[in-house]
């Protein structure tokens, strides 16, 4: 059995071999054919010897054949969708419930995945999507009952679906801010940013954000504005635009937080600051 030391290949976001797989036993619930394992643990602590820090963390996914855009670039804190960089894509689908732990000796005796590795831009995202699970602020309960009651979250999810991986984020800021109860009579003022990704073509991303933001202003528009008296009613949308990644402000980023596309209770599952990930 080989040695575990400080200069051991595996680093954070490597895939295991196949072989690997195999060795330690890890296999896809549903999918065991397609199996794929990803390193979790942070490059920190795999240089730590067995006796710091004895387990390697690791995610158990499969293979895709395509991505949901609603699982990409960490938006949905259960669910992630990334592709690994091969001669040609590998796709996976990797869920933050399937994480265990493999004694670094067993490990020892294999190197990562040599021919699939991801891109920077999916290391970060990959390390968001981890962050989430233990990082994340609340949207009010209100805000959520009223967005929920009008079926909004439903259409944006609709909405963001088919831009794939053009839309990182979903940002919302709202009204005196998330710590203040807002009254039954009071509205929530509502300003959305859609996050689009400068590459590889920002242009088209930026075609397909500013499509995307057009299909959920009219949703707000549809349930929420009285066209008789024009006024809005329980939340008025006042804001959404589409920018760049390349462009984002560090005081916005601080100000507006991740609409999360998981489909449970904000309350239950609260959001994520941007810049915490």
């Amino acid at each position: 059995m080989a040695e575990w030391t400080r200069k051991t290949p595996w680093r954070q976001g490597r895939l295991l071999t196949q072989e690997a797989i195999k060795a330690t036993g890890l296999s896809h619930p549903q999918n065991p054919d397609d199996t794929m394992v990803i390193v979790a643990s942070h490059d920190c602590d795999l240089t730590q010897t067995p006796d710091r820090e004895p387990y390697v963390e690791v995610i158990v996914g499969h293979q895709i054949s395509e991505v949901d855009g609603n699982n990409t670039y960490a938006k949905n804190p259960r669910t992630l969708h990334i592709e690994f960089q091969n001669d040609k894509s590998i796709l996976c689908e990797f869920f933050i419930t399937e994480k265990r732990s493999i004694p670094k000796e067993v490990l020892a005796d294999f190197v990562p995945h040599s021919d699939a590795s991801l891109a920077p831009a999916d290391l970060y995202a990959f390390q968001c999507w981890l962050a989430a699970r233990y990082s994340r602020s609340a949207f009010p309960d209100e805000f959520e009952r009223r967005l929920n009651e009008a079926n909004l979250t439903e259409k944006i999810v609709k909405a963001v679906k088919p831009s794939s991986s053009a839309i990182k984020a979903i940002l919302f800021d709202i009204s005196g801010g998330p710590e203040i109860a807002q009254g039954l009579d009071d509205i929530y003022l509502l300003d959305i940013i859609l996050l689009y990704a400068s590459e590889p073509d920002a242009l088209h991303a930026e075609v397909i954000a500013k499509k995307v933001a057009n299909k959920i202003k009219d949703a707000f528009s549809a349930k929420l504005f009285d066209k008789k008296s024009g006024n809005w009613r329980s939340i008025e949308l006042r804001y959404i635009d589409a920018i760049s990644d390349e462009v984002m402000t560090v005081r916005t980023a601080e100000i507006y937080k991740k609409l999360r596309l998981d489909y449970l209770s904000l309350r239950s599952d609260p959001q994520q600051p941007v810049l915490a990930e």
